[in-house]
């Protein structure tokens, strides 16, 4: 599974990052649900400070149905709310199968870090050829 939604959700949530305490892993994982979404990012950004989300002052507007999920997951994870239940979350109409997966990277940042979405580093088996840890 990629651990980025694309190339610029890696860029601009190791920039928004970058001084965030990363023992703090509910406000990484809403940070990384924020950053996959371009337009909602750029809606929202001002309310994150340093170690901090200001849900309360977000007002995101004309989001799809991907960023709203994204969002409120986000909030969720943060502030131990309960906007999208589980019965949304494994809905496939609702909830496409790469957000899910974004999704679900966040569930594990929260649960341990960023050490969830890294890669895994690349080991010799016995066989003497490289593969890769899963």
């Amino acid at each position: 599974m990629k651990s980025f939604r694309n190339n610029a959700h890696r860029t601009v949530f190791l920039e928004a990052s970058r001084n965030m305490n990363r023992s703090n892993y509910a406000l990484l994982a809403a940070l990384y649900l924020l950053t996959a979404d371009s337009r909602l990012w750029n809606q929202v950004k001002d309310c994150v400070e340093h170690n901090r989300i200001l849900f309360d002052q977000m007002k995101p507007k004309n989001h799809s149905t991907n960023s709203y999920a994204m969002f409120s997951v986000a909030k969720d994870l943060y502030l131990g709310t309960n906007h999208m239940s589980l019965c949304d979350l494994v809905d496939t109409e609702l909830i496409p199968p790469k957000v899910f997966a974004i999704i679900c990277n966040a569930l594990a940042i929260r649960r341990c870090g960023l050490d969830a979405i890294q890669e895994a580093p690349e080991r010799k088996a016995k066989s003497g050829r490289e593969e890769k840890i899963i």
